[in-house]
């Protein structure tokens, strides 16, 4: 009994391979690798080069060199942004103003005078934004902010959030108890706030390439599954198939694990080499600093640091992929086509976007299974929901929402394969 336990799990496992070697055999299938491949070399080039460093000519450089320089000009404000060093900005920055280079009309004497900036830049903005109202970003509010007035700076954020929440234009957008779940939230933000150069984790979560990036790769891994389960009838094979002794059983699990590894294996492999690229070069410091020392995300509601940000969008990113994924296998055994397999990732990844500009449906598309692969742009979302009695973000809830949907359609998957019916 053993061994024929183990000689099923042999077989298993090569037909599992088989069904994975007839995926990567195809010609389309191997170009649609390079593609992938191509725009993960430029997804990388294109978020590393957007880190910049001006010198002391007001001259720019990107890349390694760039990212030492400013490492090395941020990390002399490393530590805790207690009042002391809030203090040491505004007058850092009232010095740059009185600069000749930044009263000049010459370009270049500017340049100068920002060069002097990039040691503070960050906590410049972090002033420019507690300072200002939540919604509407003013770059020279710090100059108007005196010393005695920069040290109420985290509470001067949750004033600027609770005079958002009274204004006439938004205030019957929250209930009461909404409301009262956003100030705790901003409250119980643990502070003062530690900070130090973490420039490549912000260029690798705060950007809109790692969201492409995911995109991307699932619309190539749909493209890629998408005939997994209609080949046979493409090939005029299917009365063979289900006809065979294991046909309507460990060979549609063989079909269900080849698009689970593909899909698996396909998804980390991009998002970790993306990850291990960006930050390989423009440093791994700064990963414990919270996501509100990043000016994308200053009123998040998340209090949570750039690793856990990246380690919650990427897994977030990868519970989304399965779900449009096996739901285009599921397609694809359904109708047996492969084409229009094809259309379904597109579909859910590429339309709501856009229709989630319309009003009437910007709330419910803040739950469509694209919304996985941003997570890490939607952390200043203030979409709430109420469940069992409780409020939560929309990060919070559409992670286990799709688990559980993933969990309920890949069984689905191996249901609706068996019964088809051969003609």
């Amino acid at each position: 009994m053993y061994f024929y336990t183990i000689l099923v799990k042999r077989q298993v496992l090569m037909m599992l391979l088989f069904e994975v070697k007839k995926v990567l055999s195809k010609p389309l299938n191997k170009a649609a690798l390079l593609i992938l491949a191509a725009v993960l070399l430029i997804g990388s080039f294109l978020t590393i080069r957007d880190v910049r460093y001006i010198d002391a000519d007001g001259n720019s450089s990107t890349g390694i060199s760039a990212a030492r320089h400013l490492q090395e000009d941020k990390n002399q404000y490393k530590g805790y942004l207690t009042e002391d060093v809030l203090k040491q900005v505004i007058q850092a920055n009232a010095a740059v103003n009185a600069s000749s280079e930044s009263q000049s009309d010459d370009i270049q004497e500017n340049n100068k005078a920002a060069a002097n900036e990039q040691a503070f830049a960050d906590i410049r903005e972090m002033i420019n934004l507690a300072f200002g109202e939540l919604d509407n970003y003013d770059y020279y509010r710090i100059d108007s902010v005196s010393e005695d007035e920069v040290g109420s700076l985290y509470e001067q954020r949750i004033a600027g959030l609770k005079n958002y929440l009274s204004r006439d234009d938004v205030t019957n957008t929250f209930s009461e108890d909404e409301k009262q779940w956003l100030i705790n939230k901003y409250e119980s933000l643990d502070t003062p706030l530690y900070y130090e150069y973490a420039d490549g984790w912000k260029a690798l979560m705060d950007s809109q390439y790692l969201p492409t990036l995911m995109m991307i790769t699932v619309l190539i891994i749909g493209f890629l599954v998408s005939g997994i389960f209609s080949d046979e009838f493409a090939w005029k094979a299917d009365s063979i198939f289900f006809s065979s002794k294991l046909g309507r059983g460990k060979a549609i699990l063989s079909k269900m694990g080849a698009g689970f590894a593909i899909t698996t294996v396909l998804y980390w492999s991009v998002v970790l080499l993306f990850g291990f690229i960006v930050l390989a070069v423009l440093g791994f410091g700064g990963g414990n600093c919270a996501v509100q020392t990043g000016v994308s995300n200053w009123n998040s509601i998340y209090n949570i640091t750039y690793l856990q940000d990246y380690l919650i969008s990427t897994f977030g990113g990868y519970i989304g992929s399965l779900f449009i994924v096996t739901l285009a296998m599921l397609v694809s055994a359904k109708t047996h086509s492969t084409v229009f397999a094809i259309t379904i990732p597109f579909i859910i990844t590429c339309i709501p976007p856009f229709v989630g500009r319309l009003e009437a449906f910007a709330r419910i598309m803040t739950l469509f299974p694209d919304q996985l692969l941003s997570i890490n742009k939607n952390l200043e979302d203030f979409s709430l929901y109420h469940i069992g009695g409780n409020i939560f973000g929309s990060v919070s809830v559409i992670i286990p929402l799709y688990l559980i949907l993933f969990c309920l359609v890949f069984p689905i998957l191996f249901i609706v394969y068996r019964r088809t019916q051969i003609k």
